[in-house]
């Protein structure tokens, strides 16, 4: 991946997958257009726009007529992907995502670049904390975040073959340790499908996106404790696996939820309502709880609130002492 700067930070990771992907899917099928709203620089889609630019297409800072102007291209046959900040999408243009992408079933790739709290310096404006509430409460969009770059791109390829919606968020996070693929090679994406990392019998981990390392963290440090941590990357969030959550939860009995977004309406909510449901268990949610964000180190961000291996560990720890009351 290239080493170009942006701001002075490496465009590497999510960002670089981002950008080369798209490139390599416009050189393979010729109804791919990308429609932007001023963030091409930051969210890496010049190279995009200086190799086609007939098929790149800005509408100003104006995510509502993006939104717009996607649903109308997917009406002449093309795929457009909007790679835009995840805060402005899905807030700003609801409405629009709502009627006119989920309710046609619009065959349109959403793309909510800068999701979570990975936006460090940028605060509560643009730290999108509810974005996945919002893409699962409306009907016929797939909702995706996936755990490294190799995942990503290959996700993105996977929407270009999927008819309808699809809503792929994406961090920028300018850490070392997201900048590395931690999925096995012999990984391949599938929407709808979760991944288990690692077997374990006692507790069941399950992470989305960034948070996914910091359960398999957590499941090296429990390890050490005493305890088996069975580790599920949640790549897609809606539709859920709920053959592969069920499965685990039942052989273990407790289940911690990781995300990079609020505890309500996300992946923990996804797994609480499905456990709820089909196989009560114990369950405790690690993520954001009902904060606005604000500016830091990303590092400093992740501690403030909450979003640590250490606290997977304590939240493992004490589901598994509520399963033996």
């Amino acid at each position: 991946m290239t080493t170009e700067t942006i701001f002075g930070h490496k465009i590497q990771g999510a960002r670089a997958a981002v950008g080369e992907t798209l490139l390599h899917l416009a050189e393979q099928d010729e109804r791919i257009v990308v429609v932007d709203a001023e963030t091409a620089v930051a969210t890496n889609l010049m190279g995009f726009k200086e190799q086609f630019p007939e098929r790149f297409i800005t509408t100003g800072i104006a995510e509502q007529c993006a939104v717009s102007m996607a649903y109308g291209l997917s009406r002449c046959g093309l795929v457009p992907y909007l790679p835009l900040f995840a805060a402005f999408l899905t807030r700003r243009a609801y409405d629009q995502l709502f009627v006119q992408i989920g309710y046609p079933n619009a065959n349109v790739k959403l793309m909510g670049c800068y999701a979570g709290i990975s936006t460090a310096s940028t605060g509560a404006t643009h730290q999108s904390f509810n974005d996945i509430a919002l893409m699962r409460s409306i009907p016929n969009i797939a909702v995706i975040e996936c755990a490294d770059a190799n995942a990503l791109s290959q996700a993105m390829a996977a929407c270009v073959q999927h008819e309808g919606p699809t809503y792929i968020r994406v961090i920028r996070a300018d850490l070392p340790e997201y900048e590395k693929n931690i999925l096995p090679e012999s990984y391949r994406f599938q929407i709808g499908k979760a991944a288990i990392l690692r077997n374990g019998t006692d507790v069941t981990l399950i992470g989305s996106g960034m948070m996914t390392v910091r359960c398999m963290r957590a499941a090296d440090e429990l390890e050490r404790r005493g305890v088996s941590a069975e580790v599920i990357d949640l790549g897609t969030i809606r539709p859920l696996d709920e053959e592969t959550v069920l499965a685990s939860c039942e052989k273990t009995n407790a289940v911690v939820t990781a995300e990079n977004h609020d505890i309500t309406g996300g992946v923990g909510s996804a797994v609480a309502e499905l456990l709820s449901e089909k196989m009560p268990t114990v369950l405790r949610r690690v993520g954001v709880h009902g904060r606005y964000g604000h500016s830091a180190q990303l590092g400093e961000l992740l501690a403030d609130y909450g979003l640590t291996e250490e606290n997977i560990v304590l939240a493992a720890e004490e589901a598994l002492r509520s399963t033996r009351r």
